[in-house]
């Protein structure tokens, strides 16, 4: 079992406690693909896996054990202003973490593909509380500006139906893009170059024959992964989706990430779950 940097009530402490000065960002990876940022005027968490759904609902052949502990019960979390969901597979909406963030952050909205309105209003959250993202529009939340495009996770719809989406997240001073999960496209780079993104978080744990014979859609591999960052000019990036189930990861991507970002001189950071990351535009760095 991979162990936080930290967990619980010293995690949650630390968010709360961080000061984010304009043009700043603070960031703690929460394992999988998910994430809480924290800006100067907003917490948001993204596709938080912080239980174990998907070994509750998936029995053989799929075998989904947690390889991470969880840093945070979600039920302790409410401090948010904002959750955003990329799309509506359970490592990613995942029920119980969605329905206590719901319940514990009343005053927080969600974003989400349109695909997830039902289980989300499902989960508790009131229809009021829930933004769907329309690839290419805008949604305005407080200083934030969220905008959803739509991603290739196999399928790609183009359109405003498209049950996949990343999300670039700016409050006009830095700007963070989420990709979720998705393969390579010349859609997404040429969204992905539009504008300078000060933290790119990217899956790296690949796909293969087996995996796609399960019914697991196809993600970037890590040398995919450091392609694409370094051809969007993205000032920071860090991996993502390489540490909750063996089952479906290449083993050594994180290894062969590094690698290959050394290879292009891309920027990068590694960071443990529970660990913090402080990203200044001005700096044009993580620290």
């Amino acid at each position: 079992m991979i162990e936080p940097l930290l967990v619980g009530e010293p995690l949650l402490a630390e968010i709360a406690s961080t000061a984010v000065l304009p043009g700043s960002l603070a960031a703690w990876r929460l394992g999988q693909a998910g994430f809480i940022l924290k800006f100067p005027t907003a917490v948001i968490a993204i596709d938080p896996y912080l239980g174990n759904h998907c070994e509750a609902i998936l029995g053989f052949p799929f075998d989904h054990r947690r390889l991470t502990r969880s840093p945070l019960d979600p039920a302790e979390l409410d401090i948010l202003d904002l959750l955003i969901c990329t799309h509506n597979h359970p490592d990613h909406l995942e029920a119980p973490t969605v329905r206590a963030l719901g319940r514990g952050n009343a005053n927080a909205s969600v974003v989400a593909p349109p695909a997830c309105r039902q289980e989300l209003e499902g989960l508790g959250w009131s229809p009021s509380r829930i933004q769907s993202s329309v690839p290419g529009k805008p949604i305005v939340i407080g200083a934030l500006t969220v905008t959803g495009f739509a991603v290739p996770h196999e399928d790609f719809e183009d359109e405003n139906g498209n049950p996949y989406q990343g999300f670039l997240i700016s409050d006009g001073e830095v700007t963070v893009a989420h990709l979720g999960d998705l393969l390579d496209d010349i859609r997404v780079r040429e969204i992905l170059s539009a504008e300078p993104i000060d933290l790119l978080a990217v899956p790296i744990n690949g796909r293969d024959k087996t995996r796609s014979g399960m019914g697991f859609a196809g993600n970037l591999t890590a040398e995919e992964a450091t392609e694409l960052a370094w051809h969007v000019g993205a000032v920071t990036t860090i991996p993502m989706h390489y540490d909750m189930f063996a089952q479906n990861v290449d083993l050594d991507a994180l290894a062969r990430f590094r690698v290959a970002a050394v290879s292009v001189n891309l920027t990068f950071q590694v960071a443990e779950v529970g660990e913090k990351i402080l990203i200044t535009r001005a700096a044009g760095r993580a620290e």
